[in-house]
């Protein structure tokens, strides 16, 4: 990896000589896919998400969930990738009752008709990770279920089973390298793989 460009609403406090970041607002990035300053990249990884709870409605939580993801895929098309890496969620369905599932699996559907060479979606259950030092705020439900799954871990199912974030980017950037061409999609079992 010669080069890795981050988008991101605001900079974090991270440095490193490979690492170019980009601050940017994703409404204005959906109204036109294009990014000055980016060059050419080969592959774009998307791991935008929110809660319906932080974004604090339905219409906030598609314009992340959905709208950044579909923007940040066009504008790294624009800038030449050819392979694509996003996570989304397990259950993802464009047909789902569920408004979280639904959203999820309307954005794998459009990103199917962008037209990459590869695409990898992964499928977590829940995600385990250090939320605070990222600048997000706490979750006290989510924070409970952590506990629980940790404690039940070996009970639970492999697709079910809590994963940290770090083992999902990891299978999703080694999926992305090695896969050959074509959809392929990543559930929870897969992602224990790293």
């Amino acid at each position: 990896m010669h080069a890795l460009h981050a988008l991101g609403r605001r900079t974090p406090d991270i440095q490193h000589p490979r690492l170019h970041l980009h601050a940017v607002d994703f409404a204005a990035l959906a109204a036109k896919p294009a990014l000055r300053g980016l060059p050419h990249v080969d592959d774009v990884y998307i791991t935008l998400g929110t809660t319906i709870a932080a974004a604090g409605s339905q219409q906030t939580f598609r314009a992340v969930d959905q709208d950044a993801v579909i923007a940040t895929a066009r504008t790294a098309l624009a800038a030449g990738a050819s392979r694509c890496g996003v996570v989304t969620a397990m259950g993802a369905d464009a047909r789902s009752r569920i408004f979280y599932n639904r959203v999820k699996g309307e954005v794998e559907q459009a990103l199917q008709s962008l037209g990459f060479t590869t695409l990898v979606i992964a499928r977590p259950s829940l995600l385990l990770g250090e939320r605070q030092a990222l600048g997000q705020a706490a979750r006290p439900a989510e924070s409970l279920s952590i506990k629980a799954f940790k404690l039940l871990d070996p009970l639970i199912p492999a697709n079910y089973r809590a994963r940290p974030g770090v083992d999902v980017a990891r299978a999703l950037v080694h999926a992305v390298q090695t896969r050959p061409a074509g959809l392929h999609v990543l559930s929870g079992s897969a992602l224990q793989a790293f």
